[in-house]
């Protein structure tokens, strides 16, 4: 869409627990947090986020291939995993990713790899094992299963935790895509434009009424990835912080601020805040 456990769903990654309610899985679908385990993994991701990224370079890395995938595979907000299964470009685009150094990127551009890596290794691990009702019924999907990325092994968890929230721009919450479909929309990013790109993604999630922001009498109810990620939104000192987590859960208002400008103006002022459930359901057959 989470979110994931982080948007792994169980929470240190997406992505990600937003939308309207599909089939139950193992863990609940809808209606997190249901265990208590994404709690607790909300308050130790900031634990798992290494410290700053290293200076960054000048260089640029060509999307163009997760681009092509996306176009081809996505309709409105639903993939088609058979289509992605049988991607010649997206097995290419996972050769260059895993051959990139990161590091050598200008800041936009690391950005954008790292979401983007994220985004084309979950959309090939539900690929591969299709059929399945949720990403969180594949075994260990966020915190077992490697993918090569960037020279390294890294689990989905540790590029999400260690890659993309360390380089602390919270808008990286709206653009990763955890397969489910509380998740933002699927989309590739690119190096110069990646900050205009994640708030163009994030107005549309959240002119989405079942995914992103919806009014209920005088309540407006945020996707929860807003309370899972609220020490980012909303820090206390450096993204990510714990107190700011404990805070947006305890002051779910406080995060207004973070989402205000991506709202439609209709939703921009509301006397309370609240969060959806998350669907976890995969976005798509």
């Amino acid at each position: 869409g989470p979110r994931r456990a982080g948007r792994s769903g169980v929470a240190p990654s997406r992505r990600r627990s937003h939308g309207s309610p599909g089939p139950a899985t193992t863990l609940q679908a809808v209606g997190m947090p249901a265990p208590a385990s994404v709690l607790a993994s909300r308050l130790l991701a900031p634990r798992r986020v290494a410290p700053p990224a290293p200076a960054a370079g000048t260089g640029a890395f060509d999307h163009g291939r997760l681009e092509r995938v996306v176009a081809a595979v996505t309709d409105g907000w639903r993939v088609d995993y058979r289509a992605v299964a049988r991607s010649a470009d997206l097995a290419a685009y996972r050769r260059e990713i895993a051959a990139a150094d990161p590091d050598a990127l200008a800041p936009g551009e690391r950005l954008a790899f790292w979401i983007n890596a994220y985004n084309a290794c979950v959309l090939a691990l539900v690929a591969e094992r299709m059929p399945v009702r949720s990403v969180l019924d594949i075994d260990g999907a966020f915190t077992r299963i490697r993918f090569r990325v960037g020279r390294e092994e890294l689990t989905a968890d540790e590029i999400e935790h260690g890659k993309a929230r360390r380089l602390g721009e919270r808008l990286v919450h709206l653009g990763l895509n955890c397969a489910s479909v509380g998740c933002p929309p699927l989309r590739a990013y690119s190096g110069p434009a990646v900050l205009a790109e994640l708030r163009d993604n994030g107005r549309r999630y959240l002119a989405d009424e079942q995914r992103g922001a919806r009014l209920e009498g005088d309540r407006l109810l945020l996707s929860r990835i807003f309370q899972w990620f609220a020490g980012d939104f909303a820090p206390v000192g450096r993204m990510p912080s714990t107190l700011g987590f404990i805070l947006g859960v305890i002051r779910p208002r406080r995060v207004l601020p973070a989402a205000r400008p991506l709202l439609p103006p209709s939703l921009r002022d509301p006397r309370r805040v609240g969060f959806l459930p998350y669907d976890w359901s995969v976005n798509g057959g």
